[in-house]
């Protein structure tokens, strides 16, 4: 397949070849891993945002796979395929990143781009803050690539007081609400996948996750100055 064939609807052969993986006690993630063609090329690490999940980076994968990157990817804890306990404390922010860690202490040998979307851009940067600490970031990290990210985004919004009973009601509006803002495509097709995606998630979930998110901080922003990194964000982007 060249990379001009790779639409949104690519990647579903390669998602077959995820599994779940225990990368913490009790924390098993939805995670798939490719290597790359030859051991010089990078791998590519996909962090993807906030109650979402792995699939909305197959067709990119799929691309990276195509040109011989490695690719690696997961769905955050109660998101996608991962396991969905009904405990506040496993969504809290640091448990999310100490995941990442875990799957970045995985890794095989050579170069990684670590790519995050939307708040997962800050997963990334806390992670690139916790490397630059031991000072090893530099030796393997090629590049950030932040996409659609902000300095700061909303934390403990108000909605996610009520009960999750009510949050449960009102689940069908807060994804169509969302989607609005977070797609740029109007493909029936995307926008059905999508919605039957984050109707999926367990508004236990969403309530722990969003009354306990935490924006990056200046310093851990100062710790990853000397890394390459992309801001990639439209005109138009809301998220």
């Amino acid at each position: 397949m060249s990379c001009e064939n790779i639409s949104w609807r690519s990647g579903q052969e390669l998602l077959k070849q995820a599994t779940l993986v225990e990368v913490r006690p009790g924390r098993k993630l939805r995670v798939l891993r490719q290597e790359p063609r030859e051991p010089k090329m990078p791998t590519c690490l996909l962090v993807h945002g906030s109650a979402a999940s792995l699939t909305q980076y197959l067709a990119l994968a799929e691309a990276l796979k195509t040109l011989g990157y490695g690719v690696v990817c997961y769905d955050w804890l109660g998101c996608g395929l991962s396991d969905k306990p009904d405990h506040w404390e496993s969504y809290a922010f640091d448990e999310l990143l100490y995941d990442l860690k875990a799957i970045w202490d995985a890794k095989w040998p050579g170069k990684y781009f670590v790519v995050g979307h939307s708040f997962g851009s800050h997963l990334v940067l806390r992670l690139g803050a916790m490397l630059a600490d031991t000072m090893l970031a530099g030796d393997t990290i090629a590049g950030l690539i932040l996409l659609g990210a902000a300095k700061q985004f909303p934390e403990g919004h108000p909605i996610f007081r009520l009960p999750v009973f009510v949050l449960q009601w009102l689940q069908p509006s807060l994804t169509k609400a969302f989607l609005q803002m977070a797609l740029a495509s109007n493909d029936p097709e995307l926008i059905q996948q999508e919605t039957d995606g984050c109707n999926a998630n367990p508004m236990y979930m969403c309530k722990a996750y969003y009354r306990q998110v935490r924006n990056v901080s200046d310093d851990e922003i100062a710790k990853c100055r000397s890394l390459p990194s992309l801001l990639i964000r439209g005109d138009c982007s809301i998220l």
